[in-house]
């Protein structure tokens, strides 16, 4: 399986540092646009913000097959507090990488995207076909730049795949600011953990290994349009806790406060047209949270080694 010259937006990071290494195994060339600098000698990586059309063009290959787009600004109480900036970067961002594929003649564009464009669903599970209804800044952003891609798909005849992902964990958070990395810093005595709201929110966990075999799977698919990526399992916040208690071996102390602006009660979803397109979701919650563990706890003593 070949994929041809791929170009991956936010590529040194969480999820992106990850799909970079296993791109590598499948493509010709592999070109990584992000703010930050890479680590990586294996790509050619292009140290710009994707908001600047021209400096991406200035340093593009002559041509790119595949577009992995997951730059973005995700933070959902960021876009509150400043949506205009979350706007520029995840729509007028959006366009301009659908730009650079259209320019260069990529034949497929994938995108990271997320459940919060169907916003508090009201149904049982959230499905593919789910009316798109943001209750955010960013979930309405998603929303704008999978329209956008579609339309291209329309217009130019590059299929468009948007990987709604649910809440992704894994190895390499040790910098995140989600539930889970807060969750083991809280274990390890680095900081403390507060529940927002009673508790009984619930959402599905999917593990990073997934989530990039996933977008790697949806690659060789000439697929255009929403694919749920997600274990396809949901906890609540009170069972996520007491998972990581038994993986740490230690009861997680939290606090309660009032809950966010904008949060969804709940997300429970369905993976089968991912399954159907030949997704595999091999990595349990518990099996997923003890990676993470071993991950932190090996970070934590390489910390601990250099300042002894």
């Amino acid at each position: 399986m070949k994929l041809g010259n791929v170009l991956i937006t936010g590529g040194s990071g969480f999820i992106g540092t990850h799909l970079v290494n296993l791109s590598l195994d499948y493509a010709d060339s592999v070109t990584v646009v992000d703010l930050t600098s890479s680590s990586n000698p294996e790509v050619n990586h292009i140290q710009c913000d994707i908001r600047n059309l021209q400096t991406m063009l200035s340093r593009m290959p002559s041509s790119i097959d595949i577009i992995f787009h997951l730059a973005a600004r995700t933070s959902v109480l960021e876009s509150i507090t400043d949506p205009q900036t979350t706007f520029r970067t995840n729509v007028l961002g959006t366009q301009n990488v659908l730009e650079i594929g259209r320019m260069l003649g990529a034949s497929h564009f994938l995108t990271s995207s997320t459940n919060a464009v169907v916003g508090d669903f009201e149904g049982d599970t959230i499905t593919e076909s789910a009316i798109l209804n943001p209750l955010t800044p960013y979930g309405s952003t998603k929303a704008a730049a999978e329209m956008l891609a579609h339309s291209y798909s329309a217009s130019y005849g590059v299929a468009s795949t948007m990987l709604r992902l649910t809440n992704v964990y894994g190895e390499g958070m040790w910098k995140k600011d989600s539930i889970v990395p807060r969750l083991m810093r809280t274990a390890l005595g680095k900081s403390q953990f507060a529940i927002y709201g009673d508790g009984d929110q619930f959402r599905d966990y999917v593990h990073v290994s997934d989530v990039v075999n996933a977008f790697i799977t949806l690659a060789t698919k000439s697929f255009t349009g929403p694919v749920i990526i997600g274990s396809g399992e949901s906890v609540t916040v009170k069972k996520l806790i007491s998972m990581v208690s038994e993986v740490v071996g230690a009861p997680i102390p939290y606090s309660q406060v009032e809950a966010q602006r904008g949060e969804m009660r709940g997300v429970k979803v369905t993976n089968q047209l991912a399954k159907n397109l030949g997704v595999e979701f091999k990595v349990d919650l518990n099996e997923g949270l003890q990676r993470v563990w071993q991950d932190f706890t090996s970070i934590q003593k390489t910390i601990d080694k250099n300042e002894a």
